[in-house]
């Protein structure tokens, strides 16, 4: 029977236990690996982005209700902060969970290189 090509083939019992005992031994002689592979996976900045603005977001909104009646100045701080953050929440949810609906990406994401007055004519 000839073998397909792309086919999955189930690795046996004792090819699991090396892989296993591979990937083990790799972990605990460097360990700065497993950090660096998941800081090369897309989309890890920009979660980690998502709870930074999210805390952002949060103490701006503590300074504008501390200090809003006492200091404009810094009232008006803590709204700027706010603004920013979440600006940043969505530009960093767009890149860590995609721009559209379901991850697509939409229209105007697409078109992103051509100039809105030749994106009009067709």
């Amino acid at each position: 029977m000839p073998r397909r090509e792309g086919a999955d083939v189930p690795l046996s019992e004792e090819e699991q236990r090396i892989l296993q005992e591979l990937e083990q031994q790799l972990y605990e002689q460097d360990r700065g690996f497993l950090a660096r592979v998941r800081a090369g996976t897309p989309g890890y900045g920009a979660r980690r982005a998502l709870r930074w603005s999210a805390l952002a977001f949060l103490a701006g909104f503590v300074v504008v209700l501390v200090a809003f009646r006492s200091s404009l100045v810094l009232g008006t701080f803590g709204f700027l902060v706010m603004l920013f953050a979440a600006l940043l929440f969505e530009r960093s949810a767009r890149l860590a969970y995609g721009s559209g609906a379901l991850g697509r990406p939409t229209r105007r994401s697409e078109r992103r290189h051509v100039p809105h007055w030749r994106a009009r004519r067709r």
